[in-house]
């Protein structure tokens, strides 16, 4: 889904099709600290919080639509903290 900064506000959207109403679910792994996917919208939002390194948070999310049949697919995220290679204050 891309590369964001450690403590930086994410939204992205991960979008499914079927018959309506779809829901959305973190079906295995977890998203990044601080962030929280919305059931009805598939959007993955919020401020992230707590990586102390560059991580990438590998997680499946499983779409279900109103006839109860599911689609999982894998996504990744990538939190960056700081520059690499540069001089910083933590």
């Amino acid at each position: 889904l891309g590369t964001f900064s450690a403590a930086s506000s994410i939204s992205s959207t991960v979008t499914a099709t079927g018959d309506a109403p779809i829901t959305y679910s973190v079906f295995s792994g977890s998203l990044p600290g601080g962030l929280s996917l919305n059931t009805s919208t598939g959007v993955i939002s919020g401020t992230e919080s707590g990586a102390t390194s560059s991580t990438t948070y590998s997680f499946t999310i499983r779409a279900s639509d109103a006839q109860s049949q599911t689609a999982d697919r894998a996504f990744t995220m990538t939190i960056t903290v700081g520059a690499e290679g540069a001089t910083q204050f933590n």
